[in-house]
């Protein structure tokens, strides 16, 4: 699970996501997304990271008032089933922004 948030330099948060990466899994009956073993029968997409591959992400962020820097963080983690999570990385960056208005 990828968690991703900015905040300007006064902490106000400008932005928040999150990303999951697993199979996504049906029953054939609909696309609603199933987690039972007993129910998958397909996988409708696969999101998960393969061996060797680089995986890039994009995230637009709006940013409705002028500001010159925005902190930027994004968290890593593995998590074995809902509420049972084990952090892998973090990275926090201070990106420039001055020219992008």
């Amino acid at each position: 699970m990828l968690d991703v948030t900015a905040r300007s330099l006064d902490g106000k948060e400008l932005f928040k996501a999150r990303r999951i990466y697993m199979s996504q899994c049906t029953d054939s009956r609909g696309p609603v997304m199933v987690l039972g073993p007993d129910k998958k029968l397909g996988i409708i997409r696969d999101t998960t990271f393969q061996p060797l591959r680089v995986k890039q992400e994009e995230f637009q962020i709006d940013l409705s008032k002028k500001l010159d820097l925005v902190e930027v963080e994004a968290a890593f983690s593995y998590v074995l089933r809902p509420g049972d999570e084990i952090p892998v990385d973090k990275i926090r960056r201070k990106v420039e922004v001055r020219d992008l208005f």
